[in-house]
């Protein structure tokens, strides 16, 4: 194919001129930009550029929605979270240093077919992850202390994805998401693209639109509007441990309202 092998140039190109560490840091950074700070703006900025359409397609009220400096407070702590998950991945490369990489860089870039595969085991070791994480920051024990922060946007927008306790940062929102394919060692392209798109779709999900009528947007809105449902990004693991459902974890008798309904 034209494409990959354009793409293998390119890469080739890339890993002979720079060292490896640099490449996977400065990598890090350009998927943060372009995978969540960038669609994050761009969904704060319909407010303000398209206010009609803003009105028309926000999934809560307009009563409910965040002030101007409540937003400005979880777009400070969304970029510190960044910037601490980039100082932290800086320091790991500086031990094992720049000749080497966390990831695996290899000078040939996947097929498609392993590409492809890699992208659907992230996704569902994610989902798997991302749930049991998420439904433990929510046990009483836990949750006053760290996710209760998170939920502060009961609203949410697109830079509440990463507003959160940098504890639960790490486990709920860094881990989940790069450390199966680390695991798996696919290779590092694997790992930026799927990245990328799940930082996209963290923006999109909390952004509170649903013009792009992503089930998971609507999903994890209401799990900040209820709290006590929808703990997954696809819906998989609520559907198998039912909690997709609002009053799941009431007494059985009283009638339920499935999450999607």
């Amino acid at each position: 194919m034209y494409l990959h092998s354009q793409l293998q140039t390119t890469w080739t190109s890339i890993t002979t001129r720079y060292r490896p560490g640099f490449i996977e840091l400065v990598a890090n950074v350009l998927i943060q930009i372009f995978g969540f700070i960038i669609p994050a703006t761009v969904y704060m900025l319909i407010d303000v550029a398209f206010p009609k359409f803003s009105q028309r397609h926000k999934i809560q009220g307009a009563r409910r929605q965040p002030t101007r400096q409540q937003i400005l407070h979880c777009i400070r702590i969304s970029l510190f979270n960044h910037a601490l998950s980039l100082a932290i991945h800086g320091m790991m490369l500086y031990i094992v240093g720049f000749d080497n990489s966390l990831m695996n860089l290899d000078a040939t870039i996947p097929s498609l077919k392993t590409f492809v595969g890699d992208f659907f085991f992230a996704l569902l070791a994610r989902e798997v992850l991302f749930y049991y994480v998420h439904r433990a920051f929510h046990h009483p024990s836990i949750y006053a202390y760290i996710h209760k922060m998170h939920h502060k946007y009961i609203t949410p927008v697109a830079f509440a994805a990463e507003y959160a306790h940098p504890i639960e940062h790490i486990l709920a929102n860094v881990l989940p998401i790069t450390l199966p394919l680390y695991l798996k060692g696919a290779h590092g392209l694997s790992i930026m693209a799927f990245v990328t798109f799940e930082l996209w779709e963290a923006a999109a999900d909390h952004s509170g639109y649903d013009f792009l009528k992503l089930p998971p947007a609507e999903l994890h809105d209401l799990h900040h509007e209820k709290f006590r449902v929808n703990y997954g990004t696809i819906g998989l693991m609520d559907w198998i441990h039912g909690t997709d459902t609002v009053g799941w974890d009431r007494p059985k008798g009283g009638k339920v309202k499935r999450a999607n309904e």
